[in-house]
């Protein structure tokens, strides 16, 4: 009967070690996915502001930038809602910083409807201190703001095309946006605004 125990027990602590083994080569494996997918929704991008200078905002180049951006935004989308799907909304001590926020950056680039179908689960992987705040608080904000609602950490600004001037958009109990914003990791709003070149009405 001991002997029957012994195996048993030796067993069990062999699969729980391969379990392990495996579990940290995929951590390694979505790291690396996530990390080349940051590249991918972030290069264009960081391009914007140059290739708007330089072709026109209102340029058939600038549109057809954003056409590839939208195109590799959807690549990028099935890639990650298959990640999360299947693995939970990965935290930074699993995956890092860097891929942990790429979960992030996908989401808040995709439709309304997968935003707010995954923004519980990111809400939960911020109250375990698995991601940070300021992804939570970007993501509301931006759902909010596309669905006619007040934000309410003053992370969304839109551009006023008369003008030209690109607006902090309105924040529900605007007198109280710091505490809020303090509270997830962000700078003052009138930081953010400078920092930013946006305008607060």
């Amino acid at each position: 009967m001991l002997l029957f125990i012994t195996i048993i027990t030796i067993s069990m602590n062999m699969e729980s070690q391969n379990k392990i083994k495996i579990t940290q080569l995929d951590y390694k494996e979505l790291q690396t996915q996530l990390e080349a997918i940051r590249i991918e929704d972030q290069t264009l991008r960081q391009l914007l502001p140059e290739a708007t200078a330089k072709f026109g905002a209102d340029s058939d180049e600038l549109k057809h930038i954003w056409k590839l951006i939208h195109k590799q935004d959807r690549i990028n989308e099935e890639k990650v809602l298959h990640i999360i799907d299947t693995y939970g909304w990965l935290g930074k001590s699993d995956i890092g910083e860097m891929a942990n926020q790429t979960l992030w950056l996908v989401i808040q680039h995709a439709a309304i409807d997968v935003q707010e179908k995954y923004l519980p689960q990111l809400e939960a992987s911020v109250k375990k201190g698995a991601s940070e705040g300021w992804h939570l608080a970007f993501l509301e904000d931006r759902i909010r703001m596309r669905k006619g609602k007040k934000q309410r950490y003053g992370t969304q600004a839109k551009k006023d095309k008369l003008s030209g001037i690109t607006y902090i958009y309105p924040i529900e109990n605007k007198e109280t946006v710091n505490q809020r914003r303090k509270s997830i990791g962000l700078n003052t709003i009138e930081e953010y605004a400078k920092n930013n070149n946006y305008v607060i009405r």
